[in-house]
């Protein structure tokens, strides 16, 4: 068999270490960035809806302002 050098020794225990700290960092930051984008698809949804509604009571505004008589007595302003 052949034995490896110190710095060789060295170097493979770094790398390993390195490894072993990127696979969960790598992990988080992947929930991370799908937690973000589930909360910006959930914000643009409730956006979506938060705009019918207000589209919604627009449209029954001018549908009861068209409806309605004038209830200012003439004359006045």
């Amino acid at each position: 068999m052949f034995e490896l050098s110190k710095q060789r020794l060295t170097a493979n225990n770094q790398f390993l270490t390195i490894q072993t700290q990127a696979v969960p960092q790598t992990r988080i930051i992947s929930e991370t960035e799908k937690q973000t984008r589930q909360r910006e698809e959930n914000m643009q949804k409730l956006r979506g809806f938060r705009s019918a509604n207000e589209a919604n009571i627009r449209q029954s505004g001018l549908a009861a302002q068209m409806n309605t008589k004038s209830r200012r007595r003439p004359g006045f302003k």
